[in-house]
């Protein structure tokens, strides 16, 4: 499967990541938003999933600024989760 037919992908851009409110709270901690396209199985994206443990898409990361542990969100994202996630790398 890849990243266009990715139905999970999609409607987590839908409710979320294209949201005003995802990017207020990207914007609140100073954060950067970052896709990777897996459509042609790109080996540097293959080897971060495999990285992470993932065995497909969608894979989402959140990294603190201050260097720490990345932390990896769920394959369904909420904007709760996702809020949480950022002010937490943001601390």
């Amino acid at each position: 499967m890849t990243a266009d037919w990715c139905v999970t992908c999609k409607a987590n851009e839908r409710r979320v990541l294209a949201s005003s409110e995802f990017r207020s709270a990207l914007d609140a901690v100073n954060g950067v938003y970052m896709v990777g396209d897996w459509t042609n199985v790109d080996p540097e994206i293959t080897a971060f999933l495999e990285s992470h443990n993932a065995v497909g898409v969608p894979l989402y990361v959140v990294y603190p600024g201050n260097g720490g542990e990345p932390r990896t969100l769920p394959t369904v994202l909420s904007m709760g989760g996702v809020r949480t996630a950022l002010q937490e790398a943001g601390r």
